[in-house]
């Protein structure tokens, strides 16, 4: 599906059916052939980049990765809190263990800007990321804010609320990409 003019998407959920909540109940092989068809077989335009958001952790869809795209690379995602560094930190050892390149970590719901006073609001603690990245000799790339009006497009299905590069959250996201894009095409190093 062409998202944008730059942005084109596949996703399970439009194959599902019209029942929008009825669960996903795959096992390990059917996974893996709907993963590696989404790779193969969608006639993709001219890519410069292939991005693929799997679950968190050590299952079936980042392994079939790291064994269908070779040199394929990871940014690894994260929020504050310890709940979801834990699985993280799994994430980070997988990578290392099936030698897959990790171009650094993002700290995604990193506080949220009150709107009567403008102050940070931590909702889900701070510095979760970074401290991992540092940790883990990672490159830290970067914080993503909570941002509301991100929300309502997102389940409006607009998502204009990107190009407005005054918002904290595009800002972000923004830097984060140029980052990403330079470690990409070898502007800079890993750490």
């Amino acid at each position: 599906m062409q998202y944008l003019p730059n942005l084109q998407v596949i996703s399970v959920e439009p194959l599902m059916g019209e029942d929008k909540d009825a669960a996903t109940i795959w096992r390990g092989p059917l996974k893996i052939g709907v993963i590696r068809q989404f790779i193969s077989d969608i006639q993709w335009n001219d890519l410069d980049y292939l991005i693929i958001d799997s679950p968190p952790g050590t299952g079936d869809e980042p392994l079939i990765l790291a064994q269908t795209i070779p040199g394929a690379k990871a940014l690894i995602v994260t929020t504050p809190q310890e709940i979801s560094l834990a699985d993280v930190r799994k994430s980070i050892r997988f990578c290392r263990q099936v030698h897959m390149e990790i171009l650094g970590l993002v700290e995604n719901m990193s506080g949220l800007t009150c709107p009567h006073c403008g102050k940070t609001i931590d909702l889900f603690k701070s510095n979760g990321g970074m401290l991992t990245a540092k940790m883990e000799n990672l490159r830290f790339l970067g914080t993503l804010p909570i941002e509301p009006q991100l929300v309502s497009g997102g389940d409006d299905g607009n998502m204009s609320i990107l190009e407005n590069v005054e918002i904290p959250f595009s800002k972000s996201f923004n830097k984060i990409v140029e980052a990403v894009v330079e470690i990409m095409e070898g502007k800079k190093s890993l750490h």
